[in-house]
């Protein structure tokens, strides 16, 4: 938790926390997103070597409520899964990283963090994305892991989807 009560990060999980208890959890997402310029949010899952959204907002369109499934390796999602740690590029294109990841040409920029139990086991995990350069620098990573925690822990976190649908994080 932040230091102070009256800190920003404290301000902007409590607006999450408000959010998700009258609005529920995308329009909860909705407002972290609307803090940043990124286009998109999402809670992604895995299942089968597949991944999917189960939560999923679009700035630009935010009557489009689902995602693309694909496999799980065709996501950035998967390196945050994989080492159960926050992983951020500004522009997948230049990121020596990526220079062979299925998804660089889709989806250019990316800031996500795990969603864990309390075993450490990953759930899902909780990131931002867009299809143009941003800087991840301007996402709350202590926002984002208190809301992971929040959701993992308060059972909030949807299962996996059983249909699927457009824009692989």
């Amino acid at each position: 938790m932040p230091d102070s009560l009256s800190s920003p990060t404290a301000s902007a999980f409590a607006k999450f926390v408000v959010t998700h208890r009258t609005q529920g959890l995308r329009a909860a997402l909705a407002t972290l997103v609307k803090m940043t310029d990124y286009r998109f949010i999402g809670l992604w899952r895995f299942q089968d070597g597949k991944a999917n959204a189960v939560v999923h907002y679009d700035r630009e369109d935010p009557s489009k409520t689902t995602t693309q499934e694909v496999p799980d390796t065709a996501t950035y999602c998967c390196f945050v899964r994989d080492t159960k740690a926050p992983f951020k590029t500004p522009n997948a294109l230049i990121d020596e990283r990526l220079a062979s990841h299925s998804a660089r040409e889709q989806v250019t920029t990316y800031c996500g963090v795990p969603v864990m139990d309390s075993l450490g086991n990953v759930l899902a995990t909780l990131c931002h994305y867009d299809v143009v350069p941003r800087d991840p620098d301007q996402v709350n990573l202590e926002l984002m892991l208190m809301v992971a925690a929040y959701v993992a822990n308060n059972g909030n976190l949807p299962p996996y989807p059983s249909t699927s649908a457009t824009t692989a994080a």
